[in-house]
């Protein structure tokens, strides 16, 4: 039984030996569409639309032929090792190979042989294919739309507003300039498609070449602003230059290491920290009042005018708040550039004085027209009259109410008309009984002390 077995098995192992051999004889046909701008590398299939070819995917038979488009490149691997490439497009036919075909050319009897040789070597194996041969399309489009972002400020020596922190994002693209190179110390012999995201990751958590690319931003930062002296607020117009230099920091290691390069940097947003951002706008404003003294006149008419309203508002503090004011005017007058800020204050108020005087009469006339229409009323119904005497009945004006004597507050203050005190803010005190709510005793002058005479009763 098992001499038997042992038989079936070697003859099984000739028999797919041999068809395997042969089915490998047909000479396939390699091309691969669009890349598009996700798939770096992709290993490739042979084309067989009749379906004759059943030999193995690896194995690719002498005088295959092979389609390049482009914008790719075309690596040759056998036994993992890269024989031949090319990055330009046409048509071209395999002639490397190590598997014979009897298909190649017209020197049938030949081919056979080494064909026949070929398959004794796979009948050793027990039937398995002893070669590894792969045809790999490499994407040399430019790889765009790859978001980066700074987690935190970065410093930026600006050359105005000397050292800032910003949050800078954008977008950077790379090309695969050395396909060999790619291959060799990135993909491997991949079985299927290496990405771009398999590269690079993503912003939420990147690969070390992402990462690479922002510890270099610092660099590239420092570099535009203190040798270029760029502003902050036109890096995002400086793209060839962010370019340049991030070439220079990344592409040297970039292409040895990985065979690839930068090819552009586009700047989407550059935001200053809330420090950052304080200092720029005094800079500014600082700057916009140096070089037009209206501007600054008119910011300091809006301080005054701010503070009159804050000190009418209180009505305890407004002389102080007037004094603050003329104690600050008094400072910004010894400034000398502030000096032609207060002329043209100076000028306004002029101006303003001179249109004030250009109508004294008709001012005088309306406050004596308001003054005869006002007058005084007699008890007999006649109003509006202006003299002592009523000039409907003859019965003198009558005299003015006195005004109210007031209350004295403990502190000293006196004539108080208020329920609290001018001077101290103290509730005024309650008017003291007439007479004992206890006993009922009434003082003869009407004036009862802190306690009652008669009972003793706390009055206060």
């Amino acid at each position: 039984m098992g001499l038997i077995s042992l038989v079936k098995n070697v003859a099984g192992v000739i028999g797919s030996s041999v068809s395997s051999e042969f089915a490998d004889q047909y000479q396939e046909v390699f091309t691969c569409d669009s890349l598009g701008d996700k798939v770096l590398l992709r290993k490739g299939a042979a084309r067989n639309e009749k379906g004759r070819n059943k030999g193995s995917t690896d194995v690719i038979t002498q005088g295959s032929i092979i389609f390049v488009p482009e914008g790719m490149a075309v690596l040759l691997v056998d036994g993992g090792q890269v024989i031949d490439f090319t990055d330009q497009a046409g048509y071209y036919r395999w002639d490397s190979s190590t598997s014979p075909s009897v298909l190649s050319d017209k020197h049938f009897g030949t081919n056979l042989v080494k064909s026949i040789s070929d398959t004794w070597d796979r009948m050793r194996a027990a039937g398995e294919i002893t070669k590894q041969q792969r045809i790999y399309f490499v994407n040399l489009l430019e790889m765009r739309d790859n978001n980066f972002g700074t987690a935190t400020p970065l410093p930026y020596p600006d050359p105005e507003y000397r050292n800032i922190y910003v949050r800078i994002n954008g977008t950077f693209s790379f090309v695969v300039e050395n396909p060999v190179q790619f291959f060799k110390f990135v993909t491997g012999n991949v079985a299927g498609d290496y990405t771009v995201e398999m590269l690079m990751g993503t912003p939420a958590s990147p690969k070390q070449p992402r990462q690479e690319f922002l510890d270099h931003m610092t660099e590239v930062l420092n570099r535009c602003g203190s040798e270029d002296r760029i502003l902050f607020s036109t890096l995002p117009s400086k793209q060839s230059q962010l370019r340049k230099y991030m070439a220079e920091c990344l592409d040297e290691d970039w292409l040895q290491n990985r065979g690839i390069i930068v090819q552009n940097v586009a700047i989407n947003a550059i935001t200053p920290d809330d420090k950052s951002r304080e200092r720029i706008e005094q800079v500014d404003q600082a700057k916009m009042f140096g070089s037009d003294p209206s501007a600054l006149a008119a910011q300091q008419v809006l301080g005054t005018t701010q503070a009159m309203n804050t000190a009418a508002g209180n009505a305890n503090g407004a002389v102080n708040g007037f004094m603050g004011m003329g104690m600050v005017g008094g400072m910004q007058g010894v400034q000398g550039g502030n000096q032609a800020a207060f002329n043209f204050l100076g000028q306004q108020q002029q101006q303003q004085a001179a249109q004030a005087a250009a109508a004294p009469a008709a001012g005088a006339a309306v406050v004596a027209g308001a003054a005869v229409a006002a007058g005084w009323t007699c008890e007999c119904g006649k109003t509006g009259n202006t003299g002592k005497y009523c000039s409907e009945c003859g019965k003198p004006q009558p005299a003015p109410a006195p005004a109210a004597a007031g209350w004295d507050c403990e502190c000293g203050q006196k004539g108080n008309t208020g329920k609290f005190c001018s001077e101290c803010g103290k509730p005024q005190p309650a008017a003291a009984p007439a007479s004992c709510p206890k006993c009922g005793y009434t003082p003869a002058d009407g004036k009862l002390g802190k306690f009652c005479p008669e009972c003793g009763e706390k009055l206060e």
